[in-house]
């Protein structure tokens, strides 16, 4: 096992450092000039003078080579520094995005357990109706969902709910100047807020996660112990849930883990689209400033939650199943 994990873990950690190469690159190759962004908000608040605007550039490392900054973004990223925001300067990144985390999380954990329940419930009834117009159904939103951009089906359902039908806010987290007289109000705002975005990021993957589990569970089906309980007579139900459904969950649980990385890159679009406060929010926020410090703290950390969860289905799959050691 320790071997394994040894494996695994170079793996990752060669992935993080090639991602952190593409990351330092993305900035840089966008269309518009940084310096012009800083220049023009310094003349904008009254700073014309030549000397504040080259100390300005000197202080955000503007006048350095390529070269100098990808040594010191490497070498500050190493150390868990990820430099000072410059749309929000002087805070520094890290205490931004810890702001902003949290609500990301809520939306992306909320929407994970949702998608896990409905998809293992759907999936396990389409494997046992294999052949059915319930199982087909199911296979053709399960592949349809796998080509939606999380951000059209969040327009969509925007312009239902909120423009034709409207129950639903067009976006935010909070009722804008609404006084909460307590905690109850307070979290009920929120979840009325937080409907949309939760909704959107369920319907993206729970249909994929119906699918997993359905693959997994006709393969089940075929087993010769499921032959035995039949011939045991034992109750449907008993077989679908306690004998099939049970076996097949290895896979689907180790691939959750796969799907929360997946849903925290659909939140970044979402977030933009209901105007959710999170991490999607601020890095829409971070590319128009060209603030490039806080782009790169944002998909450092995205990256690094991505790459953990991934790592951990990997261990939970080994630790669950002893021949995926003896084939790595």
């Amino acid at each position: 096992m320790i071997d394994y994990i040894m494996k695994k873990l170079l793996r990752y950690v060669i992935s993080f450092i090639i991602i952190l190469i593409v990351i330092f690159s993305l900035p840089r190759m966008m269309p518009g000039n940084p310096k012009d962004y800083y220049l023009i908000t310094t003349v904008h608040i009254g700073e014309t003078h030549e000397k504040l605007q080259s100390e300005l550039i000197a202080r955000l490392g503007l006048n350095k080579s390529i070269t100098d900054q990808f040594i010191m973004f490497l070498v500050n990223t190493f150390q868990g520094y990820f430099g000072l925001s410059w749309r929000y300067y002087p805070r520094e990144v890290s205490s931004i995005i810890i702001e902003r985390l949290p609500w990301t999380f809520f939306l992306v954990l909320s929407a994970r357990i949702i998608s896990f329940m409905l998809g293992y419930l759907l999936g396990v009834i389409a494997a046992w109706k294999h052949g059915s117009k319930i199982d087909i159904l199911i296979q053709l939103a399960g592949l349809v969902s796998m080509n939606i951009p999380p951000f059209w089906v969040g327009l969509v359902l925007l312009l239902i709910f909120a423009f034709y039908i409207p129950v639903l806010p067009f976006g935010g987290s909070l009722t804008p100047g609404f006084q909460f007289r307590s905690f109850w109000d307070f979290a009920c705002d929120f979840l009325y807020h937080a409907i949309l975005p939760i909704t959107t990021l369920s319907i993206v993957t729970f249909f994929m996660d119906a699918l997993i589990m359905r693959n997994n569970m006709i393969e089940i089906l075929g087993e010769d112990f499921i032959t035995t309980a039949e011939a045991k007579g034992l109750k449907n139900r008993t077989i679908m849930f306690k004998h099939a459904a049970r076996n097949a969950l290895l896979p689907f649980v180790t691939g959750a883990f796969m799907g929360f990385g997946l849903q925290i890159t659909g939140a970044i679009f979402v977030e933009t689209v209901f105007a959710y406060p999170g991490m999607g929010m601020l890095l829409n926020e971070a590319i128009l400033s060209r603030d490039f410090p806080l782009i790169q703290g944002i998909l450092i950390t995205t990256t690094i939650i991505i790459l953990t969860s991934n790592f951990i289905a990997d261990l939970l799959y080994a630790r669950l199943d002893p021949r995926i050691r003896l084939k790595t």
